[in-house]
């Protein structure tokens, strides 16, 4: 159930990354949906399910985007391994702390990226990408983190009975 649902979440999140959020920048830069959705689920799910939800989302932000097909899977698959694991001490002292792993895991989502671009071949101004692209969006997508957490452990409820449970 949860592939059909990542596969679900993974192209509405890039679909509407691609068309709608971008026209609404906040702070000069547009929300991540699916990289938030794939770090908040792996954050609250199992590893397996989050590295699902990584390839999905990946693949699909991968097709509506120029850069080279599977840098977006590397890099939220690497988010989603970084995510579980600061979750999943987190979680046990309170659940609302694994927000904590957002900004976390979207710098190693961003870094992943841009080494990947450089190693495909682009050229990339690390210093500029970073202070006027990366830093901003790393803020926007903590900020909206807590939102997209509580639609996740909505979700995750829905779907099975504990969204803790390994």
């Amino acid at each position: 159930m949860s592939g059909y649902v990542g596969l679900a979440v993974a192209f509405l999140g890039a679909l509407l990354q691609a068309t709608i959020v971008g026209r609404y920048p906040l702070l000069g830069v547009h929300v991540d949906l699916v990289l938030v959705a794939v770090v908040g689920w792996a954050a609250l799910r199992r590893f397996e399910d989050g590295l699902l939800w990584a390839t999905l989302g990946g693949v699909a932000l991968d097709l509506f985007s120029a850069l080279p097909l599977g840098t977006s899977v590397v890099a939220l698959v690497l988010a989603a391994l970084v995510a579980a694991s600061i979750a999943g001490s987190l979680r046990t002292i309170h659940p609302f702390l694994i927000a904590l792993a957002v900004p976390v895991a979207a710098l190693t989502y961003y870094v992943a990226a841009t080494v990947l671009m450089v190693l495909g071949g682009l050229e990339v101004s690390w210093v500029e990408l970073y202070r006027g692209v990366v830093g901003p969006a790393i803020v926007v997508d903590t900020v909206v983190a807590p939102i997209a957490l509580l639609l996740l452990v909505w979700l995750s409820r829905a779907i099975t009975p504990s969204p803790w449970a390994p």
